[in-house]
């Protein structure tokens, strides 16, 4: 369902989102 409901924009979000987090470690 989540996979489902996660569309490309939302992908891309969480994606930076992620690199972010991943730069301030």
């Amino acid at each position: 369902h989540f996979n489902r409901y996660l569309t490309r924009k939302r992908r891309i979000e969480i994606a930076t989102t992620l690199d972010l987090s991943e730069r301030q470690i």
